[in-house]
Parts: C-alpha cells; sequence; structure tokens
C-alpha cells in the first residue's frame, strides 16, 4: 500500500480528471441542445413545404 502522500496525489489527480469530465460533458450538453434546436427548425421547414406542395392538405388541417 502507497504511503499518505502517494494516496494524496493519486486523490488529485482524480480529481483533475473529474473536473475534465465535467467540462466535457457540459459541452456536449450545450452542442445536444444545439442540435436540437436546428432539427426542430428543419422539421418546422419540412412541414411548411409540405402544405405548400400540397394546398388541399392544407385547407384540411384548417378544418380540423
Amino acid at each position: 500500500m502507497g504511503s499518505w502522500k502517494d494516496l494524496f496525489i493519486d486523490m488529485l489527480k482524480l480529481t483533475d480528471e473529474v473536473k475534465r469530465l465535467n467540462r466535457s460533458v457540459e459541452r456536449l450538453d450545450s452542442y445536444s441542445v444545439e442540435m436540437d434546436k436546428r432539427i426542430v427548425r428543419l422539421e418546422t421547414i419540412v412541414e411548411i413545404a409540405k402544405t405548400q406542395q400540397n394546398p388541399t392538405e392544407q385547407k384540411n388541417i384548417k378544418t380540423r
């Protein structure tokens, strides 16, 4: 078993690693939120394009 100095150094290394991983998770979270927003915009564009191609479908949507 290592000395208390070795254990303390290992603990500091682990702390640094956890902080690094936390930053990575925060970046990934931000990235996924931005991707979600982009997907919603794309879905909206597709829906608008569909209704412009089929004007009868647009009338059906209004009567519902």
